[in-house]
């Protein structure tokens, strides 16, 4: 049956491979999905986010900005776990050039320009003299004004350039303006309202809070506190990591996945406990190749390609993806600390809106293949996989920094994450018999563990491209996603 609604995009990943290089206010703020022209509502008339934040409206379910503001203007920059400085393309008045050269650079795309100071303001805080790189030339990055890295700050690189404590990313100069103050943010990221499926809780937009948990959602603090993990490669590839229960994957026919770490000698874990990096930046969430595989090779009619143009030319250069039946209902589970988070199958595949050669609606694995160069490599951290905004959407989660912050005191506790799931199964199949099926729940292949053999053009798995392209023939929802594995180098990149 022909999809109700397709994915809205025409998608650029690209994904670094360089080396990583008195009292506050609880602050609460909201956050955008963009297209090209980023649409808001009026502020909240109910007032049940508090702090006056600002409702603003999810529109792709590609990537997520908030609004800073840099010497008096306005910038949405992209909130990214995955890193940890800011930077912004664009005049900043009142800036201050250090004069200290920097750039990011991205696997299609980068940044280059000079360390400066402005004042930065959220919307209930304000920091003096906030270092950041501002952008003088960036190349394939398309319409974005910048991110905003919220890791944990010790892969700082504007920190390591100015050897200072005054290059402190935002987030720990926060923290360290009030020690008493939590050293906490969270953030929820609801679902394109109009696109397929609902808001991943109802009644709450995309936000960001810090120092504080969303109304409602206060249970989120009794949840099982999740190790942060110190990265054993070093502070340089530090990012929010943790650990996978051990065969925490629970697939499609309801039977668990078996794991098996790809880490030579980890420090933390059992062997078959996987290390997640959990990064808003990433839309697509990679997983291991044979993961991907037991998650979609046993839906009927499904085909493996290892080069997408061969379903149709507009898919060329995405590499390692399957072709599934878009009236398919793929359910798939995480488990962390024995607690079970259900994935949205509508975040498990993905209508590119456009037919194969027999008339059919693609979809394809939203969950892909890591790439090879990332998987076991040093220079990329211990980590198995990276849970993106396709698992983010189906959760809550609070960063607790700890003693990641810079200056903090040996007997702050130890850096934590916790989650909470805001999905409910049967809500889940009803959202996607609405998007896929029209409706109409008993034209459904919403079989669970059917193992059907499937057929796959090639078998060959050499990991995702650096850059990989999904095109639509609709040019307005045209959109850019950094998918933000960012890396910060020094001078001479």
């Amino acid at each position: 049956m022909a999809a109700k609604a397709a994915f809205p995009l025409s998608l650029i990943l690209s994904v670094a491979i360089l080396s990583f290089s008195s009292s506050v206010t609880a602050v609460q703020l909201d956050l955008i999905v963009r297209r090209k022209h980023s649409l808001f509502r009026k502020r909240d008339e109910s007032g049940t986010f508090g702090n006056g934040s600002l409702a603003l409206r999810n529109e792709q379910d590609l990537s997520y900005f908030c609004n800073v503001t840099l010497g008096g203007r306005d910038f949405e920059v992209i909130i990214d776990t995955g890193s940890v400085d800011l930077w912004v393309s664009g005049d900043v008045p009142g800036t201050k050039d250090l004069g200290v050269p920097m750039s990011i650079s991205f696997a299609k795309g980068d940044v280059t320009g000079n360390i400066n100071t402005a004042q930065l303001e959220f919307d209930g805080f304000t920091i003096q003299n906030q270092a950041y790189l501002k952008a003088e030339t960036t190349q394939d990055l398309g319409d974005t004004d910048g991110i905003l890295g919220l890791g944990p700050g010790s892969a700082s690189d504007v920190r390591r350039l100015l050897n200072s404590s005054s290059g402190d990313p935002p987030l720990d100069q926060i923290f360290k303006q009030n020690m008493n103050t939590p050293n906490f943010m969270t953030f929820l990221l609801s679902r394109y309202g109009t696109a397929e499926g609902s808001s991943s809780v109802e009644g709450y937009p995309a936000q960001l809070t810090i120092g504080t948990v969303t109304s409602g959602l206060e249970a989120i603090l009794n949840a099982p506190k999740l190790p942060a993990l110190t990265d054993q490669f070093g502070p340089l590839v530090q990012h929010w990591l943790t650990l996978l229960d051990a065969d925490g994957i629970i697939g499609p026919d309801g039977q668990k996945i078996q794991t098996q770490t790809n880490i030579r000698n980890p420090t933390a874990g059992t062997p078959d406990q996987l290390h997640v990096m959990f990064d808003s930046g990433f839309s697509i969430p990679q997983l291991p190749g044979s993961i991907v595989d037991k998650i979609y090779g046993t839906i009927p009619g499904a085909q493996f390609f290892s080069d997408a143009a061969t379903i149709t030319p507009d898919l060329e250069g995405l590499e390692n993806v399957w072709h599934i039946p878009c009236d398919y209902e793929v359910n798939v589970s995480f488990v962390f600390a024995g607690q079970e988070f259900p994935i949205s199958p509508l975040d498990l595949s993905v209508d590119v809106g456009e037919k194969d050669g027999s008339g059919k609606e693609i979809c394809i694995s939203f969950f892909q293949q890591i790439d090879a160069n990332i998987e076991g490599n040093p220079g990329f951290g211990a980590l198995d996989m990276i849970l993106g905004m396709g698992f983010l959407r189906n959760t809550y989660i609070l960063f607790n920094f700890g003693d990641f912050v810079d200056g903090s005191a040996d007997n702050v506790a130890d850096p934590y994450i916790q989650l909470l799931s805001v999905n409910d199964k049967s809500q889940n199949h009803v959202d996607f018999v609405n998007a896929r099926l029209n409706g109409k729940g008993d034209d459904s292949s919403t079989h669970s563990g059917s193992s059907a053999t499937t057929t796959s053009t090639d078998t060959s798995t050499t990991g995702i491209t650096d850059s990989a392209r999904l095109e639509r023939s609709r040019p307005e929802l045209s959109v850019l996603v950094i998918v933000a594995f960012v890396m910060l180098l020094g001078p001479g990149f």
